[in-house]
């Protein structure tokens, strides 16, 4: 019974279920996994988590599988370190993975928010570990433009990457203030002209 318990004989189980073909029985052994780690001391990355959502959108849970990504956002994961450092880089890997859903769903337009939002917590997080030559790096006109080309190509909306680029550089220079719900309705303002 114990070994039935243990996160990484579940998440491997998980895996397994998944690479038979039953997606449900993967997720209800993900969420026993879950449960598991939250009964440990030990910490895993929040990618081990992103597996939830990812399951529920191939299970066609897309509303399920959204919600999880937001709870990821909001109340985190079991476990999580609580670091004003550390939790941007996390929040980047989530965003990027939101991308990525409503890339899959067809819904390039949207995207464009979720891959700047993860770009920009990225950048907040160089910003807050004091990771000065990364975080020039990756701040430069070139480096936003190459983001900011990657998402609008995808959305077929390249004559917004002026405004787009514009917005996204006037976010760095003010980091510690940034407001990403004002931030995600600009951006879509821009991206429905």
């Amino acid at each position: 019974m114990l070994e039935r318990m243990d996160p990484d004989i579940l998440l491997k189980e998980a895996t397994a279920k998944k690479d038979a073909g039953d997606i449900n029985g993967a997720i209800h052994i993900l969420k026993k996994a879950y449960q598991a780690i939250g009964k440990l001391e030990t910490i895993y990355a929040v990618n081990t988590f992103l597996r939830l959502p990812q399951y529920l959108q191939e299970a066609g849970r897309n509303d399920e599988a959204w919600h999880e990504y937001n709870l990821l956002l909001t109340k985190g994961y079991p476990n999580q370190m609580n670091n004003l450092e550390l939790m941007p880089m996390d929040h980047s890997i989530i965003y990027d993975k939101m991308r990525l859903f409503l890339q899959r769903e067809g819904r390039n337009d949207l995207a464009v928010r979720f891959g700047i939002f993860s770009f920009l917590s990225w950048v907040i997080g160089l910003h807050r570990q004091a990771r000065k030559e990364e975080l020039k790096q990756c701040i430069s006109k070139e480096s936003v433009e190459k983001v900011a080309m990657k998402l609008l190509k995808k959305a077929k909306k390249m004559e917004r990457i002026g405004e787009i680029t514009k917005m996204v550089e006037k976010q760095t220079n003010a980091l510690s203030k940034i407001d990403f719900h004002e931030l995600g309705v600009a951006i879509d303002k821009i991206i429905s002209q």
